[in-house]
């Protein structure tokens, strides 16, 4: 025996139908992010920094951009405060994300993860052999200032800004986060990483 005409199913919303048994009027409805989006929002939450609470407005657009600000080291630290606030956090975040992608694209990765040759590629045209040389010599002058901060800023850096982190790390990184959720004081060893990697990235100007 089949279902009485317009007897809903269980669980179906109420309301007026077509004939096909469509909601005529239905509103729209919001969807709630990932079960990773809500982890990364859990953890970056809030500013890791000691230059007090940001205002409404910053951080409203922070927290807007950390579906892709945490898909890397240094996008991880921004949403955690610890590039600054307002205009100069940008300004760092801005010049890691250009260094970086002028480092890896050199070496032939779109992005520098592990899964970048499964990423489309743009269609292999004539190389433009002057852009490239552009390209590489604005990364070896890059590279030059921050090495001239001396090496233990360089190895900060490329933790922060360079090597491979999509998910998690480096471990100093991941520990400052961790203590400043807990509201403990940070380990000078992990603190000066930090400063060493600010460093290098106030040197690119």
């Amino acid at each position: 025996m089949g279902r009485p005409k317009g007897k809903l199913s269980k669980g179906q919303p109420k309301g007026a139908r077509s004939a096909s048994g469509r909601k005529r009027e239905r509103a729209a409805q919001s969807l709630t992010p990932c079960e990773g989006v809500v982890r990364r929002r859990e953890l970056y939450r809030l500013p890791a920094n000691d230059t007090g609470e940001p205002d409404a407005s910053d951080r409203r657009e922070r927290r807007g951009r950390q579906e892709t600000d945490t898909c890397d080291a240094i996008g991880r630290a921004y949403c955690a405060g610890l590039l600054g606030g307002g205009e100069l956090a940008d300004r760092r975040l801005q010049a890691a994300r250009t260094i970086a992608a002028r480092y890896w694209s050199i070496l032939g990765f779109a992005t520098p993860d592990s899964l970048a040759r499964f990423q489309p590629q743009q269609p292999s045209g004539p190389r433009d052999e002057e852009r490239d040389a552009r390209r590489e010599q604005a990364l070896n002058d890059g590279l030059a200032l921050i090495a001239a901060c001396g090496r233990d800023v360089r190895v900060a850096f490329d933790h922060l800004v360079i090597d491979p982190n999509p998910d998690q790390g480096p471990p100093w990184l991941d520990a400052i986060v961790a203590v400043n959720r807990c509201g403990g004081v940070i380990p000078e060893r992990y603190s000066k990483m930090l400063e060493r990697a600010l460093v290098g990235l106030d040197a690119l100007g």
